[in-house]
């Protein structure tokens, strides 16, 4: 099983780089082609609804796919398997049609709640925008459905693999017209990409053996199960899209530019997750189901502080690069054309606050697995509201002083308090887990990353002198370096304070290329 997990998160992680890669790719292009101007911030909004549902349904319905599945496959009941993924496609065809209708005939009051200090030009652009994309949500369902049964099976590639051919087709379709179709092109890209992000995964799915049919049963008892189950799972994991979509509301009424900061800014912290917590998240999420249904509570507590302590070992250090480097690093990816260099300082302020948060982000991804692998989908919800109430109560007493810095600290406050709930609620389904190896990681890891950061910190201006900032050559050289060379530094520390998951790491890799 071990194996298997290693195997699993390396093909995640490799393709969530590619993806991840190419979502920076698309956020460049954005960036250098139209800016953060009324423009932007106008298709922020009218993407936020459609993205809300695509984040949140969509993780939804591969969190109640993959336990559901699983069961039947460790059976050997693949053809069962395969007959209740049929239905799960089919009802969230009709549903997410459904959606798609509403979302286009209410769009003017979609975006009055979204972003209800926009001026009437603003209001008027996003409405466009939203009618245009939100019709993407049909796909994005059927497509997240699509990967839940993937990775039951565990087929891991081709769903890492679809949102980074998503932004590839915005990329391909902005280099080939530019702005010369105005941002209604770049919303017609991106209601394109999402046909992609399906379409890229039905080989994959039919080599596995799946045939579709277009049956639909509500009567099945497991359908029923987790029909009842994904409402609740919804309310859980929908807490980080509401953090964003208040911040849309909060900084509607700021400076012009400010949601478009927020969002490059976020863009940036999400990049070390985005590849390698969702690796690990995704690829353990299968095996903790399989501890469950098989009752073997050590062995998943075992992999929850393996994997916890992996999230430390990445999260934290990135989130101390990029507090560090904050100005440099956007200045390199986005910096030039329409996007200015008041833009950049906008965006890294930004960058700062939410970085705070980084690591409680990154391990409420895996930490929210442990609880929907044991069917309670309770808790996710519970801690959610708790998150939500600090990040509106936070945002009103620092968007003043901080403007839309203080929406960013908010987030990480939140982040922070949902994280702590769930370690305390932990205990009630994992008795024999010690808290005691998480805090030694942390301080661990901790001290390590501050020393990295600090000797960043002192080299930069030499750096800056030494290659100049005014081009992008220069810009990248200092970058790299600075990078490369805290890494370096920081896996010399981990082993210096002997930190248990670099440890293992090391060992992995080791026995990986003995075998070779």
């Amino acid at each position: 099983m071990e194996k298997s997990i290693l195997r699993a998160t390396t093909v995640v992680l490799l393709m969530n780089l590619v993806a991840k890669l190419l979502g920076f790719g698309r956020e460049m292009v954005i960036a250098r082609v139209f800016g953060a101007n009324m423009y932007t911030d106008a298709y922020l909004v009218a993407y936020t609804l459609p993205y809300f549902l695509q984040t949140i349904l969509g993780f939804a319905l591969v969190t109640v796919t993959v336990p559901l599945l699983t069961k039947y496959l460790i059976d050997g009941r693949k053809e069962e398997a395969f007959r209740v993924g049929n239905y799960f496609i089919n009802l969230v065809a009709v549903f997410m049609a459904f959606c798609a209708v509403l979302g286009v005939l209410f769009a003017p009051f979609l975006v009055k709640i979204t972003a209800p200090l926009f001026n009437a030009e603003t209001a008027a652009i996003a409405t466009g925008l939203t009618r245009i994309m939100f019709p993407s949500v049909v796909f994005m369902g059927l497509g997240m459905v699509v990967t839940g049964i993937l990775n039951a099976q565990h087929r891991f590639l081709a769903a890492a693999f679809a949102p980074g051919f998503s932004s590839f087709i915005i990329i391909v379709g902005l280099w080939l017209v530019g702005s010369n179709y105005g941002i209604e092109g770049l919303a017609c890209a991106t209601l394109i990409s999402f046909l992609g992000l399906l379409a890229v995964q039905l080989p994959s799915l039919f080599r596995s053996g799946y045939r579709y049919r277009p049956e639909i049963s509500l009567r099945h008892a497991d359908v029923k199960i987790a029909m009842a189950t994904i409402l609740p799972i919804v309310l859980g994991t929908a807490v980080n899209q509401i953090y964003f979509a208040l911040n849309r509301i909060f900084a509607s009424g700021l400076a012009e530019g400010s949601i478009s900061a927020l969002n490059y800014a976020s863009k940036l912290v999400n990049f070390p997750s985005g590849v390698f917590v969702a690796a690990i998240a995704s690829a353990v999420y299968p095996s903790f189901s399989e501890f469950v249904i098989k009752g073997e509570k050590d062995r998943l507590a075992g992999s929850l502080q393996k994997g916890v302590g992996m999230v430390m070992l990445m999260g934290i250090p990135a989130a101390i690069g990029l507090i560090v480097l904050r100005v440099p690093i956007v200045q390199l990816l986005f910096e030039g054309g329409a996007f200015t260099h008041e833009n950049t300082l906008q965006t890294a302020s930004a960058l700062l606050y939410f970085s705070i948060g980084l690591f409680p982000f990154a391990a409420i991804l895996v930490l929210t697995r442990v609880f929907y692998a044991f069917g309670d989908v309770k808790i996710p919800v519970y801690a959610g509201i708790a998150g939500i109430a600090i990040n509106v109560a936070t945002s009103f007493l620092a968007i003043g002083p901080l403007a839309h810095n203080g929406l960013a600290l908010a987030n990480s406050f939140a982040a922070i308090a949902n994280m702590l709930i769930f370690f305390v609620v932990l205990k009630k389904y994992l008795p024999g887990l010690s808290y005691r190896p998480f805090v030694d990681s942390f301080l661990r890891i901790g001290i390590s990353s501050l020393g990295m950061g600090l000797a960043i910190r002192f080299a930069l201006p030499v750096l800056e002198r030494v290659f100049g900032t005014g081009g992008d050559r220069g810009l990248l050289l200092v970058v790299a370096i600075a990078i490369c060379g805290g890494i370096a530094l920081y896996i010399l520390l981990c082993f210096l304070f002997r930190i248990r998951e670099a440890v293992y790491m090391k060992e992995i890799i080791s026995r990986k290329i003995h075998r070779k």
